[in-house]
């Protein structure tokens, strides 16, 4: 909490050179900002009004908008847009999370930006992955210049576009990685950042920087080393980076509009559209280890209908007809629990499992017995899936229903006579939203707009408070339970599948959705998925034709499989296993598989 700030803080983003910056929510609107903290110490007054002037001076989507200054009693903060998809930087990361095509539109994206701050005399002098920001869109990103405090401005010249250097002692000032020769004594341009932007294309196609090493080594490069790209880039493409990073800056793009146009003239050439679906860089193509069953696969044919299917603790649930059916890890006999009608959903926590059934909700405790009835819920919920949810310390029941959601206390509903909920929330959205517990002191629900396209998160306090919020310009694909958002298996975060209409290979993406800080993840995928499900060293996704991709923790593609056709639904079972349910005719089969050792983010 900062004094009497209207602006909660939720986390901290990371700390650069001039201060840290937080992740923080509107008290008020449940807004999601990002909070720059601009220290007297870090940030001496004339820099922090040249960040401030240049952000104010400077409005276009690819720049990232200064909105308030913050001043409280302990200290001063910047407060800006919040950009979801983290930086630039923590996408070239993420292992071949990027297609050529896609790369390449953010570098377009990026010169636009450069553009517009040239075209007000302002020259960046910092431009790097870690300052370049990334705002989810429909099927890719958009990138936005950020950190403005080391920005220089030209002398005004009307009528000529500016290709020579000026002298400033702060355009040695920078990241050395980045910086263009002239920087190194204190000359800038407008073509110095061009040049850094030239070492970021560099980097996506290539995999790592030109030039490494302490500065004194990457000023003696950056000046002096000549540099061949590897013959694997397309040739459009290298031309552009080489008069990108000519040394002196009269032989490199007069503008970023130049540059731009010919990065789109190389977009068109045939040899680079046909390498457009190609996972940049295109030096390190991750392969995905071939994953193999330890022993026999062992298949079951279910007695009716499946309609839910998912693992939690040591024990996998399925909804089978009016049937709720438990298998344990250790491979113990099943438990079979019978409904007085068609089981529709399930919610299995450590504890026990809540099962929907008609207009019931009923505790099956420790899934012995026949299961005992808490709740009444009407027709005010058409449809269980996700519309309702519990703590994980089976604490708290909350029920979606037309204008309000209902939170009951759960051991007061067993055996209890009076059923009242013990808070409503009201709601202005017509249609109950989707529910999920992410502690057990706060609610997340969602809704979904699919023509939009545009997914809503809210987050709720225990108590009704609204505590962030924010919108995604995406659809999810509903899930075999028709949930469009499912926890993944680390703390405070989602999993989904990018919904398109016209949804395929190589377009098909997965998103992972880290909501403290808040980070969203866009994972292209090889396969088109008809189900998946989240385990606790990643994530599982099976195609219609059988195969199933393992992702690892971060979202990287660590594991492929051979499963069985027509998969239904699909989950962790055991330590490393598999539970597959698939569907022939009128029959649904359950495979059960154990694998090796799964395939790490470290490894």
């Amino acid at each position: 909490m900062i004094g009497q700030s209207k602006y909660r803080i939720i986390g901290l983003i990371g700390q650069g050179q001039f201060g840290r910056v937080f992740f923080a929510s509107n008290r008020h609107t449940g807004e999601l900002v990002a909070l720059k903290e601009l220290s007297h110490e870090r940030s001496p007054t004339h820099k922090f009004l040249r960040e401030l002037l240049s952000l104010m001076t400077l409005q276009h989507p690819n720049i990232v908008t200064g909105s308030a200054l913050e001043h409280t009693a302990t200290g001063r903060y910047l407060v800006m847009d919040y950009s979801d998809g983290g930086t630039l930087r923590n996408l070239l990361e993420q292992d071949s999370a990027l297609r050529l095509s896609e790369g390449l539109q953010l570098i377009l994206g990026i010169l636009a930006g450069l553009e517009e701050a040239h075209r007000q005399g302002i020259v960046h002098c910092d431009i790097k992955p870690e300052n370049i920001l990334l705002t989810l869109h429909s099927q890719g990103w958009t990138p936005r210049l950020s950190d403005f405090g080391i920005a220089l401005r030209l002398t005004p010249k009307v009528g000529k576009r500016r290709v020579h250097s000026e002298t400033s002692p702060d355009a040695t000032i920078g990241s050395p990685a980045y910086m263009a020769p002239e920087r190194f004594y204190g000359l800038y341009s407008a073509s110095s950042d061009l040049y850094a932007l030239g070492i970021i294309l560099w980097e996506m196609l290539v995999g790592e920087r030109p030039f490494t090493g302490v500065p004194g080594k990457l000023m003696w490069a950056h000046m002096n080393q000549r540099l061949q790209m590897p013959e694997t880039i397309p040739q459009p493409l290298r031309a552009i980076v080489q008069k990108s990073l000519e040394k002196l800056p009269a032989r490199r793009f007069a503008s970023a509009v130049e540059m731009a146009t010919a990065l789109q003239q190389a977009i068109d050439d045939p040899e680079v559209r046909q390498l457009s679906n190609l996972r940049i860089p295109l030096q390190k193509a991750a392969k995905p280890v071939p994953l193999q069953p330890l022993s026999r696969v062992s298949k079951q044919v279910l007695s009716d209908t499946l309609t839910f299917l998912e693992l939690c603790g040591n024990k996998l649930y399925a909804a089978v007809g009016a049937q709720v059916r438990v298998w344990l890890a250790s491979r113990q006999p099943e438990i079979n629990v019978s409904l007085p009608a068609l089981c529709q959903f399930l919610l299995p926590v450590p504890q026990g499992c809540l099962a929907s059934a008609g207009e019931q909700i009923y505790w099956l405790g420790a899934v012995s017995g026949e299961g005992e009835r808490l709740l009444d819920v009407g027709d005010e919920v058409s449809h269980f899936p996700g519309k309702m949810a519990v703590d994980s310390q089976s604490g708290w029941l909350a029920v979606a229903c037309a204008d309000r959601v209902r939170i009951y206390s759960l051991p007061a509903l067993q055996g209890a006579a009076v059923k009242v909920p013990v808070r409503n929330i009201p709601l202005s959205e017509e249609t109950p939203p989707e529910l999920i517990f992410l502690d057990r002191r706060h609610l997340l629900a969602i809704w979904q707009d699919a023509a939009k396209p545009q997914t809503r998160l809210r987050i709720y306090t225990r108590r009704g408070t609204r505590a962030g919020e924010l919108s995604l310009p995406v659809a999810f694909r509903g899930d075999f339970c028709g949930r469009y958002l499912v926890p993944g298996g680390e703390p405070l975060t989602l999993f989904g599948i990018e919904e398109d209409s016209n949804l395929s290979a190589p377009g098909a993406a997965a998103l992972r959705i880290q909501l403290r800080p808040l980070l969203v993840t866009r994972i292209p995928l090889d396969i088109v998925p008809v189900c998946w499900a989240a385990v606790a060293d990643g994530y599982f996704l099976a195609s219609a034709d059988g195969q199933i991709v393992f992702l690892d923790a971060l979202g990287r593609r660590a594991g492929i499989l051979k499963g069985p056709p027509s998969p239904l639904a699909i989950a962790g079972w055991g330590e490393n296993g598999l539970a597959i349910a698939t569907r022939a005719g009128e029959r649904d089969y359950l495979y059960f598989l154990n694998l090796d050792k799964l395939p790490t983010a470290q490894e």
